[in-house]
């Protein structure tokens, strides 16, 4: 059973994106027990639990970039700006390709035809 403290601990480790090998280390128990600790700390299976908090630290991600866009910082501004319009690295050039095919171009890019499944990621 784990303690109020090791509790608050997992449940850290969860928010930072860290899975299940981690909170083994962390807390030095067996892959095997996780699923009882987490009923009998969080009321859910281990994985469960992951997933919410997992999302606790991705809202607290977002909520630090608002924050530095908020008072100014270009990156982070242009970072919510891709995020919010779709317009990420990879959706902007898939976008591009698309376009170009549309236009006449008969030559299938390698980076698309890795986007709708057709071929492998270059090794």
């Amino acid at each position: 059973m784990w303690d109020e403290k090791q509790q608050r601990n997992v449940a850290e480790l969860l928010r930072q994106f860290n899975g299940a090998d981690e909170v083994c280390a962390v807390t030095g128990c067996s892959p095997d027990e996780l699923d009882a600790l987490s009923e009998d700390a969080f009321k859910c299976s281990f994985e469960e639990a992951r997933s919410v908090f997992a999302a606790q630290g991705r809202a607290m991600v977002r909520q630090a970039l608002m924050q530095q866009a908020l008072d100014g910082n270009m990156k982070a501004i242009d970072m919510i700006c891709r995020d919010q319009m779709g317009m990420g690295p990879v959706e902007s050039r898939a976008k591009t390709i698309a376009r170009e095919d549309d236009a006449g171009g008969e030559e299938d890019d390698t980076f698309l035809a890795v986007i709708r499944g057709r071929a492998r990621r270059p090794a």
